[in-house]
């Protein structure tokens, strides 16, 4: 399945989207000998997907990647994250989908591609 058909399922209620370059993100997970870290350092793409968002040119060039796996990741922060010196949500600039008295949660769906530039959006394989 391709990028561009996996958004088409999901547009219309999925909050949030990330791109991840798998390769990157397998790398990273290696040299760390750890599995499923945030993959701050691997994602490529970033948005909040409403039915608007599919002719985004930034999420545009990814679309005919092929998607080699797709997670639901749940991200609990504290509202008072910068005060106590936490680590920040991903995008603090997304509203959080639900407040838990002193948390936020936020729900991303991690979309990995096996990222290679300059193959953007070149192929219909």
């Amino acid at each position: 399945m391709k990028v561009t058909e996996l958004l088409e399922v999901l547009k219309g209620g999925v909050p949030t989207v990330r791109i991840i370059d798998n390769i990157r993100f397998l790398e990273l997970n290696k040299q760390a000998k750890a599995h499923w870290q945030r993959p701050d350092e691997a994602v490529l793409q970033c948005v909040y997907l409403d039915n608007g968002i599919l002719s985004d040119l930034e999420l545009a060039k990814f679309y005919n990647y092929e998607v080699k796996h797709l997670a639901v990741v749940h991200e609990v922060s504290h509202k008072q994250y910068k005060e106590r010196g936490l680590i920040p949500p991903f995008r603090p600039d997304l509203t959080a989908e639900y407040d838990l008295k002193d948390l936020n949660q936020k729900t991303y769906y991690d979309i990995y591609i096996d990222y290679l530039p300059g193959k953007e959006n070149t192929s219909d394989e």
